[in-house]
């Protein structure tokens, strides 16, 4: 089956509540006077990849679990298969979602304890979907939902699939522009709509006009809707050629199928992906594209609270780079 999706895009109903319990923790109030770097490691987790998605190990209620990382989910999501073991609590607000196969009422559940890698948050509300996320093998942890835009935007985020490790940063105490890093690394202009809670940039295809889209980590692939397609220069009669499925995860239940077409070539930045794979939806429930997770199985990103996002390709991280522990670091020492 395939994992193209778009995640919900809903009303917010737990921001406020864990930004707060962040601050706490990383003591968001206390800057650096002496020019130095800290950089509070607020969560630690242990990043998978499920599907061509990357997945997390947390904790709710005290039960082990996996995440998606959602980047493109307005709200963290949990599946109903799971709410008796998680022992959760109903509450009797509800919220629309709308994904790529048309739209969803979902209910919202209350979490007493979700463990991120370190950081504990309490009374934390997830919507409640009919989906099922897949199933894991013993000892693996079931993977219950998605780790949503709420939580993920709520600081600086390191996914970094070449180490296997994602963590959820903060950088107030820290006055330089740049990652810790070691190596070439790039910059991705990103505009963070913290209303809408979704991650913006640009990319083209074929040298293309720019293409507006979620960066949706959600997403096994870079999806784009028909119209945009059509736009590209790409037929009717092209995408029969193209392979196509049905059977693809999404929220909605409309029947939708997604071409799988070759482009020569897509630019983010300064990169050039050569004869990229892009999911061509057939319908027009999207407005925008999604950028997705394939692009994170070679590159490690720091996305900021600012306007850039970092990368590095995995050819350009140091092989004897000790995988660095956020701390203090002397004036001077950022990656250039």
């Amino acid at each position: 089956m395939q994992s193209v999706r778009s995640g919900p895009i809903a009303r917010s109903i737990s921001c406020p509540l864990f930004l707060l319990a962040m601050c706490l923790l990383a003591g968001c109030d206390t800057p650096a006077k002496d020019g130095s770097c800290v950089i509070g490691t607020i969560g630690r987790l242990p990043l998978d990849s499920y599907k061509n998605t990357p997945v997390v190990r947390a904790t709710i209620n005290k039960h082990p679990v996996l995440f998606t990382v959602d980047s493109g989910a307005f709200n963290s999501v949990l599946s109903e298969k799971y709410a008796d073991m998680l022992d959760l609590t109903y509450s009797t607000g509800m919220v629309r979602t709308t994904g790529v196969k048309g739209t969803e009422l979902q209910r919202i559940v209350q979490v007493d304890d979700i463990g991120l890698g370190g950081a504990t948050n309490t009374n934390h509300a997830f919507a409640m979907t009919t989906q099922s996320f897949g199933a894991t093998k013993p000892p693996q942890p079931p993977l219950v939902g998605l780790l949503g835009a709420e939580i993920l935007l709520a600081t600086d985020l390191v996914i970094d699939m070449p180490h296997h490790q994602m963590q959820l940063l903060d950088m107030k105490r820290c006055p330089y522009p740049a990652p810790l890093w070691k190596g070439m690394m790039h910059t991705v202009p990103i505009e963070r709509d913290l209303d809408q809670m979704q991650l913006h940039l640009q990319f083209t295809l074929d040298e293309g006009k720019p293409i507006q889209a979620i960066f949706d980590t959600g997403a096994s692939r870079t999806v784009i809707p028909l119209r945009m397609a059509h736009e590209l220069g790409v037929t009717d009669e092209m995408l029969k050629k193209d392979r196509a499925s049905i059977d693809f995860e999404a929220v909605g239940s409309d029947r939708v199928t997604a071409y799988h077409h070759h482009f020569r070539a897509m630019t983010l930045g300064d990169f050039t992906i050569h004869n990229p794979e892009v999911i061509i939806m057939n319908n027009d429930t999207l407005d925008h594209a999604l950028f997705g997770a394939d692009f994170l199985r070679h590159h490690r990103v720091w996305i900021t609270t600012q306007h850039t996002m970092y990368v590095q390709h995995i050819s350009e991280i140091p092989p004897d780079e000790d995988q660095p522990q956020p701390s203090s670091a002397a004036p001077g020492t950022a990656a250039k």
